[in-house]
Formats: C-alpha cells, structure tokens, sequence
C-alpha cells in the first residue's frame, strides 16, 4: 500500500509539470538577456512630426530623424538597451552614433546631409547586443538638392587703414530659412587683401564668418565676394585708407664718398634716398617730405642739385608708391660730411638724417703717398725676365682715399717698368717691373713714381685751405736720383717738370720746410732739384716717390762682422757687388768635420734692410771647442745657386 502511494504522487508531479506555463518559454522583460533569439530591431525615417517617410528621401529644407525600435518576440517595448548607428560620413551626419533606447524601446537621431547642393545614396545601419548576440537593421537613404542662398553679408566696420582688419559675416540660407541644422560651405574673396579663414562653414544660427585684413597697396574701394556652392555669390564692399605714416628712414646714398670741386676728377654728386614708412614697416606712398641741408654741410659748399642747378633751400618731394623721396647732393669745395635731415610734413617731428656720406678734399698729398716693392731684391743682374711688383699707395690730407681712376706714371732707370696704372677705389695701384737690357754698375735700378697732387701743410685753423704762416713741406722740381746720391746730376740724371718751381732751397730755408729735409738728403725718396722750391704752399705739385731695387748676383760674399764667441757671432751676406742677397735667399751653418763638440743651434736674421747687404748671427751652444772650429756659412738663392764659405776660429 505505501508503494502504491509512492507512485501516484510521482505520476501527479510529472502531469502538472506538462501543463503549467503553456508552450514556448518566453523572455523574462526584467532580464533581457533570456532568450535573446525572440528580440527584434527595425529602422526607419522620420520627419520631425514622427511620420515614416514613404521614399527615405532627406534634404537639408528640414529636420529628419533615424528612429530604431527594439522589441520582445511578443511586441512589447524595451527600455534602456544601447543601439548603434553607422551611416557614410560623406553622405550624411548622425547627431549621436549610439544612444539607449527610451521607455517605449525606441532611439530617435537627427540625420543631417552632408551637402546642400549635391544628391547622394547612402544606408543607414542600427545594431544591438543582447546576452552576447547581435541583433541589427538597416536602411537606404537619398539625399535631395536644397535651394542654397547667401544674404546679409556685411563687414563689421566700413572704413579701415591699410594693414588694418575687420570681420565679415554672411547668413546661409537653405530653402528659404536659416541653415541652422545644415551647414552651409562659404568661400570668401577679396579685390585686394586677403581673408583668414579663406573660407568657413555656418554656425547653427546659420552664420559663417571670417576677418579681412587689408595688405600693402590696399587703398580705396576693396570688392568682397562670398560664395557657397549652388548659390549666387553676394558681394560688398571696404573703403581702405592709405597706411598712417609714423616713420622715415635714410635709405641709401648712391655714393658714399664725394670729392671736393677743388680736385681734378673723382665723384662729386650723390643721391640720397629717404623712405617714409607705416606702422607695419612698410613704405607709405603721397606723402610730403620736406628736406634741408644741415649747417656745416651747407658751410661747406654742399648743395642739392635742382634741376641741374646748385641750391641750398630746403626741397620738398612726395613718396612714391614705395614711399621713396630722393634728393641729389653736389659736393663744395671744403670736405665735410654731408648731412641731410628728412622731416614729414604732416608730422614734422617725425625725421631722419643722412649718414655715412661725406666729401674729402680729393687731392693727392706728398706725406701720404707711398712705393712699396714686393721683392726688393731679385736675382737678376745676368738673367732677364725676372719681376717683381711695385704698389704706390696714396691719400688726401685726411687720410682718405683720392678719386679711383687718378693715374700714376712710373719711370725706371734700368730694366722695364710699366708706365702708368690707374688708381683702385682703396686709393692703391700696381705695377711690374721686369729685369732687362743694360744693368747698372752698382747692381741698383731706381723706379720713380709720380701723380699730380698738393703739397702737404698742417691746417691750423680747420678751414681746409691754406694760411700764410701754416706749415708746409716744400717740394721742388721733380727727378729720378739715379746714383742715390741725394743731389741732381744735371749729366746723368732726368727731371719730370710739372707743377709749382720756384728758385729757392729744398733744405734749410723757408718757411713750412720741415719733416721732408732730412728723409730728401738720406733717402732720396721723394727727390727735389736743389734750389727749386718756391718758400709757399702750392696746390700743383708732383707727388713723388722713388725707390731702389736691386738687380742681384747669385755669387754671395759672407765675412765676419766683428770677434767670434763660443756663444755665436755675426756675418756680412751680401752679392758681388756689396747689395742684399735676392730675396728669399736663405742662410745655414755647419760645423766643419766630425770630430768637434761644437753644435750650431741656429742661424738668424739680424739686419735685413735691402739694398744694403744682411747681417745674420750664427749661434753656438758654448762648447769648449766652439771657439776653435771652422764653421761653413752656406747661401743659398732662390734659383737655387749655393755659395758655401768657412769662417775659422781666431
């Protein structure tokens, strides 16, 4: 019997688990993830009432929406699940790409086409997840041309300066209303100038803007354009003002350094220029800039040059399209520099003076003129075609340079020298002497150089001319010194007549006669003819300068100078003739034989003053037998001949 009862209570529990719930298990809306199978999503376009779209036809003339809906297997709602959305971004524009869905099971998205004015196809794609499987749909959509205009485009200030901005807006209108939710592309333009952006899209008031800034050569009227695709430009305008002129500046001179109308040749004019600018820097062009020489300038003899006629009024001159005035400056007879004050009529504290231009006196003067050779001894006296360069150096009295172009003429008596060269712009030519024909018994040529110039004088009172009672160096008539002897030898020597002569002496007498006596007996550097100075400063002289080369030997003569140390001793190197050895010839010592103690430390230079012969020390290292040994001096000339000769020891 409790067998029995086992059993039916077995058989009763399996019959009601057959009948309780009915059917298919349903999802529990609590738990979303059971049974995910029987869940659905779907997609459609609506407008912004609600209402499906019968074509998925959208435009930017209004608001459209993607509306997604998620359902159970029974229709009911479900809230609070994440659907995403994905669409072509070139196509159209989702306000949100994932959003959960409402009470109702729903998510609803602006769709905004990308363009206004070009159609385009695209799909539209929703997708969810539940309990780890997806569930999706999707749409194809069309886009429709919308009728795009431009208004209202306006800058925010009318008138502006040159280099001065202003914004602009225009308002975009998409079929008739304010392209707020679609925006609208604008590209901007200007007549002159430019706009930064260049081109920018509506904001949701349906505004686009961007800044015009006027650039150089901006003035007047400036057209502004605005364009949107599919829409009729709009255009409007700026009145720009010519640039506030703040400044000026001294430009540039055309040529720095003028010559006094008192020297032959030489530059005497220049042309200044001035350049009025802006605040930005840049030239300003219309404007009056008045122009006036300074005091001393003018004092001095400087004009302007007006119509190719001299005057020291004040000059008036407007700026060009660069903001450039120049003015022509004509030197005077005095050196000075040349000081031009530029000052702007509409702001006359606004001014700049000229610099770096002056006027020298252009005159060549004895004092500063200089012949230099560059080997003053060459190895010549029995080969031909050996040369070497002479480099005549001269200056005003104040040490500037003379006109470039001033020529030198150069005279030698012996071998070829070329006869003239023309002055460079740093006031130096040269020349090139060349060994040839007859050589000279003393193995000495003289080359004379010579320019027309003045003589020198000590200008006490600074007015640039000089006063009876300034001193003076008196010069007197021109001649090459042959034998260097100091003295004219009217049978052997020539003159080179030209400038001021007079009959009294060079030396010793007259007043100004100073520095250059003693340097004309010793060194005959700038010979005179005796008793040919005129006792006054004179302004047509020969400048002159002479200078000796010797034409060498390669046999050396070497012979001690004095007694002979263990420490070292001196000796006389000269070429067969007693002159300086060629230059570069060089000098070495050895001891003689093997068997002395004596070490020769070195061999220097102690009297190297062609065209007199050298001194060279031979120094020891004081050794017992130092005293004692031979010791073999050995020239050697640059064409490579050797003369070896031993001095022996006391």
């Amino acid at each position: 019997m409790k067998l029995l009862k086992i059993l039916l209570i077995v058989v009763g529990v399996t019959m009601l688990g057959a009948c309780g719930g009915g059917g298919t298990p349903q999802p529990d809306p609590r738990n979303p993830g059971s049974a995910a199978s029987a869940w659905s999503l779907s997609v459609v376009l609506v407008d912004s009432s609600g209402s499906v779209l019968a074509t998925n036809a959208i435009s930017n003339a209004a608001p459209f929406y993607a509306r997604a809906t998620l359902t159970s297997a029974t229709g009911g709602s479900v809230a609070n699940r994440l659907v995403s959305l994905q669409a072509d971004a070139a196509v159209v524009t989702l306000a949100q790409t994932s959003a959960l869905t409402d009470a109702r099971g729903v998510v609803t998205v602006r769709i905004i086409p990308t363009s206004a004015t070009a159609a385009n196809a695209g799909r539209l794609q929703v997708s969810a997840t539940i309990n780890e499987a997806a569930v999706s749909a999707s749409l194809d959509y069309q886009t429709a041309v919308a009728n795009v205009a431009l208004v209202n485009f306006k800058p925010e200030q009318s008138s502006i300066y040159a280099f001065q901005s202003t914004a602009v807006s225009v308002e975009g209108l998409v079929n008739g209303a304010p392209a707020s939710g679609s925006p609208v592309a604008v590209a901007f333009s200007a007549s002159c100038g430019a706009f930064s952006p260049g081109s920018a899209s509506t904001n949701g008031a349906g505004i686009a803007s961007s800044v015009y800034q006027a650039t150089a050569g901006c003035s007047g009227v400036v057209t502004l354009s605005a364009q949107a695709a599919g829409a009729p430009a709009v255009v409007t305008s700026v009145n720009v003002a010519a640039a506030l002129a703040t400044g000026l500046a001294f430009s540039s001179a055309s040529e720095a350094l003028l010559v006094s109308t008192a020297a032959v040749g030489g530059t005497k004019q220049s042309t200044l220029k001035f350049q009025v600018l802006d605040s930005s820097g840049a030239g300003t062009s219309g404007q009056k800039v008045h122009l006036a020489l300074g005091a001393n300038s003018a004092q001095a003899g400087v004009r302007f040059l007006v119509g190719g006629l001299p005057s020291s009024a004040e000059q008036v001159a407007t700026s060009d399209a660069g903001g450039y005035v120049t003015v022509v400056v004509a030197a005077g007879a005095l050196p000075t520099p040349v000081v031009v004050t530029a000052s702007l009529e509409a702001s006359p504290t606004v001014q700049a003076s000229s610099n770096g231009v002056a006027v020298t006196s252009g005159r060549a003067t004895q004092n500063a003129a200089s012949l230099a050779v560059a080997k003053p001894s060459i190895e010549a006296l029995e080969v031909d075609g050996v040369q070497t360069t002479l480099s005549w150096r001269v200056a005003d009295r104040q040490g500037n340079p003379v006109p470039a172009g001033s020529a030198v003429n150069f005279v030698a008596s012996h071998g070829q020298v070329q006869g003239s060269c023309l002055l460079d712009a740093a006031s130096q030519c040269s020349v090139t002497y060349t060994s040839q024909g007859l050589r000279p018994a003393s193995g000495r040529a003289v080359v004379l150089a010579y320019m027309d110039g003045e003589e020198s004088f000590i200008d006490q009172n600074g007015d640039n001319i000089w006063q009876s009672g300034e001193t003076f160096y008196d010069v007197g008539l021109t001649y090459r010194d042959d034998n260097g002897n100091g003295s004219y030898d009217a049978a052997t020597e020539q003159t080179y007549p030209g400038g001021s002569t007079g009959a009294m002496p060079c030396e010793g007498a007259g007043a100004g006669v100073g520095a250059a006596s003693g340097e004309v007996a010793t060194l005959g550097r700038r010979p005179s003819v005796d008793n040919t100075c005129d006792g006054v400063w004179s302004s047509q002289i020969r400048v002159r300068q002479q200078i000796i080369i010797v034409l060498a030997s390669h046999r050396a003569t070497v012979s001690l100078l004095g007694g002979r140390l263990s420490s070292g001793f001196n000796v006389r190197v000269a070429d067969d003739r007693g002159n300086a050895m060629p230059t570069g010839t060089t000098v070495t010592a050895a001891i003689v034989g093997t068997s002395a103690t004596c070490t020769i430390l070195s061999v220097g230079v102690v009297l190297d003053k062609p065209p007199d012969a050298g001194v060279h020390y031979v120094r020891m290292d004081d050794a017992a037998d130092c005293m004692s040994v031979g010791v073999d001096v050995t020239v050697t000339t640059p064409g490579g001949y050797a003369t070896t000769a031993t001095v022996r020891g006391p």
